[in-house]
């Protein structure tokens, strides 16, 4: 197993990157059989052993069982030496638990052993002193492993091997506490192991999040999770750093996660190395404040789609030459390009939005295809947003293509509607004879498609609006806009847009008060998306029933003594609501502010003691009315 090494990242390389990268992994097989050797010796390691019969065990029955080496303190559980769960034995911590561990101590969950970490708030996995460290956690052969509300601190590292466990609602914090990378290198390092790891947060471990060897088969789900500040040994790694995926097919997925705030200048977002077959989706992530956002690196084994992201500010390095793109692809060969496909995404205030990076004499390189219209797959019809990505050296290139190949970029907005403005944003062959032609449109594309939007009347005379879209791309909200005369409109409310999608959303909003002034409202959409550009929808009408007479409802008066009036008023006026008893007793007034035209008012009626029928005189400029009320 050889971890991969992330070396370039962007900029504008000279051939020496590629054979500086070569030269790292051939330096890491040197050092593969001295790892294997100390993980042999860990494996003969273990002094508590569980009797491997199938038993479901605590920690309270650890204490019991262990003869000392794990024991209770009235607050704490401590791990005094290693402690081995064998083939089909349970360890359940089903309780809320402080769990610390001494220097060069782990928890290893064996072939075929399982451990479930589930308690009512949370699991801590710590170090008893936190600059020393612990190892961590080895799990081997484990499928049914399955860890939630666990909080896993100063280890050198979770490693798991052939095991594809399920890791939800987890915190991995401070870890890689060692210089030593043999137990494991990143805060879970995996080998031959594909985890679902859900809505989870990696946050400050010294080196990389998530590790994978360059040629070893590994396919993390990584879904809802937050990774932050990662990195902080300051090596040159991204946050999450993986390599080959599978001899067959199986897929890394990172999904709307955050990768965010990296914890050096030489930390980037999300790597790619391998040494095999890499299948990858990467989308809908936030990717923000990193050496670099995005790194793949290979020929035809490389089969990624990287859509629907914001790539924003990864440019903490600052140095255009080793950093700073959105997104930056490498490798390849003139009969071995990637299979990558880059859509919809957002590329914002990188030093690059995307550098291609050729090899070799005639710079052949990766070709990645961000936008082609000239064949029938709708995945690569480009959509992405390129806006004020730029760097000292070249200011204002959005793409960089420092490759020989061709590059297919159709249908992406660039920041500019005009082809000369489109051209400035673009370093290719137009720039410098040797390198390949980018092909583009001043494409402008819609932020969302709005399929229908109704509005209709309830029994309340609240106005119900519906809408749905068929597609959005990087929408922000809709704000509900109302009228009296579908001229001024003013905004009632906003509802959250779903960001990215491409099958049919709906929505829903309730104007609770609608102003009925002139009997009818208006009402539209002001569709926002992520960098505040707008579209109106089309305007709908909601319209009152004629209004004969002066209405006063409900006829018994309710618990809460308010009733409602609709009425039309020739003026704006104050109205009067006398109320007076069956023996004509004056009971009290209220005063109403009415427009001109039709109003709907709430009257408070005043405390009666006697149970009867009250009258309401109403009184007004053009109006008159006595109206019955049972008390």
């Amino acid at each position: 197993m050889k971890p991969s090494s992330i070396v370039h990242t962007g900029g504008r390389p000279g051939p020496g990157i590629f054979f500086l990268s070569v030269k790292i992994i051939v330096i890491m097989r040197k050092t593969l059989l001295s790892l294997f050797l100390f993980s042999f010796l860990l494996q003969s390691k273990a002094n508590f052993v569980t009797p491997g019969t199938g038993v479901t065990l605590t920690l309270t029955d650890l204490v019991s069982l262990s003869g000392g080496i794990v024991t209770f303190n009235g607050t704490d559980y401590i791990i005094n030496d290693t402690v081995e769960i064998r083939k089909t034995d349970i360890l359940n911590i089903a309780q809320n638990a402080n769990v610390r561990f001494a220097p060069n101590t782990f928890l290893w969950v064996r072939g075929g052993a399982t451990l479930i970490v589930n308690p009512p708030t949370g699991v801590t996995f710590t170090a008893q002193d936190p600059a020393t460290g612990f190892l961590g956690m080895r799990i081997d052969t484990s499928n049914n492993t399955s860890l939630k509300k666990l909080t896993f601190e100063y280890a050198v590292s979770c490693r798991l091997s052939d095991s594809h466990i399920r890791i939800d609602d987890c915190t991995f914090r401070y870890n890689n506490n060692s210089s030593s990378t043999s137990f494991g290198n990143g805060a879970i390092a995996l080998f031959r192991s594909s985890p679902m790891i859900t809505n989870s947060r990696f946050i400050d471990n010294k080196r990389a999040a998530i590790q994978g060897g360059a040629n070893i088969f590994n396919a993390p789900k990584m879904i809802g999770c937050t990774f932050r500040g990662n990195g902080t040994a300051a090596q040159n790694v991204p946050q999450i750093n993986l390599g080959a995926t599978s001899a067959g097919n199986d897929t890394v997925k990172i999904l709307n996660c955050q990768i965010i705030d990296a914890g050096s200048v030489m930390t980037g977002g999300i790597g790619f190395l391998p040494l095999g077959n890499t299948y990858a989706v990467i989308s809908n992530n936030l990717i923000r404040g990193n050496r670099y956002g995005v790194f793949l690196n290979g020929g035809a084994n490389v089969n990624a789609l990287v859509s629907y992201n914001v790539i924003d500010g990864n440019n903490i390095e600052g140095n255009s030459n080793t950093g700073g793109s959105g997104i930056s692809l490498s490798g390849g060969s003139a009969s071995s390009k990637q299979n990558t496909i880059i859509t919809g995404n957002i590329f914002k205030n990188n030093l690059w939005g995307i550098t291609i990076v050729g090899s070799g004499a005639t710079l052949t390189g990766p070709q990645p295809n961000f936008g082609n219209l000239n064949n029938a797959d709708t995945t690569d019809d480009g959509k992405n947003y390129f806006i004020g990505n730029t760097n000292n050296t070249t200011p204002g290139i959005s793409v960089y293509n420092n490759s020989s190949d061709p590059i297919m970029a159709q249908n992406n907005y660039w920041g500019v509607g005009d082809a000369t403005g489109v051209e400035a944003t673009i370093f290719h062959k137009t720039d410098n004879a040797t390198l390949g032609l980018i092909t583009y449109n001043t494409y402008i594309p819609s932020p969302i498609q709005l399929l229908n939007f109704t509005a209709a009347l309830t029994q309340s005379q609240t106005s119900l609006l519906n809408w749905s879209t068929s597609a959005e791309l990087f929408s922000s909200s809709f704000e509900v806009q109302s009228s009296i005369d579908a001229i001024t409109f003013n905004t009632i409310g906003t509802v959250a847009a779903a960001g990215n999608s491409n099958t049919v959303r709906s929505y829903t909003y309730e104007d609770a008060s609608p102003n009925w002034q002139n009997g009818s409202v208006f009402y539209r959409l002001r569709m926002v998306d992520a960098l505040g550009r707008f579209e109106y929808s089309q305007v709908v009408e909601v319209k009152l029933p004629p209004l004969n007479g002066f209405k006063l409802y409900p006829t018994e008066i309710p618990a809460s003594r308010k009733v409602t009036a609709e009425f039309n008023s020739p003026a704006a006026q104050q109205v009067q609501f006398r109320f007076y008893s069956a023996t004509g007793q004056f009971l009290g007034q209220y005063n109403a502010t009415a427009v001109q035209g039709r109003n709907r008012a709430e009257v408070t009626v005043p405390a009666i003691g006697a149970r009867g029928y009250v009258y309401v005189r109403v009184l007004g400029q053009g109006i008159e009315t006595t109206v019955p009320l049972r008390n």
